[in-house]
């Protein structure tokens, strides 16, 4: 699939190929505006939660657990740089789809649907 490898090669670095069929992948910090990775993401210890499966089947594609984009939620350049990613992905993404990390008054990392002002420029930026 040459769309899917040159797909990959502009986003991801190939950490690991566990087969024929699926990759571990990291973030090119260089395509990303301005990374944003929350605390329970940095330190060497934490290093594979940056980190995603990708599975191919035939000619579907899916990230087991999914993709963690580490973006601002406010910043324009963010929404930017998802449509662009949105548009060159051999896949289609929804806005639905989307989990929101913030940071719970315990400190923890909580994932939340988003809603308001950050559902919309998904919507908008990604279809």
């Amino acid at each position: 699939m040459p769309r899917l490898d040159a797909f990959l090669d502009t986003f991801f670095e190939r950490v690991e190929q566990q087969s024929s069929t699926s990759f571990v992948l990291a973030w090119k910090d260089s395509v990303l505006p301005k990374v944003e990775w929350p605390d329970a993401f940095l330190g060497p210890d934490n290093q594979k939660l940056r980190q995603f499966l990708l599975m191919v089947m035939g000619n579907r594609v899916g990230f087991v657990m999914g993709i963690l984009f580490p973006l601002s939620m406010v910043e324009v350049a963010s929404f930017e740089f998802l449509r662009r990613f949105s548009t060159d992905a051999p896949f289609k993404m929804s806005a639905k789809h989307f989990m929101v990390g913030m940071t719970a008054k315990n400190g923890k990392l909580a994932w939340r649907k988003p809603d308001g002002d950050i559902l919309a420029k998904l919507e908008e930026y990604i279809g």
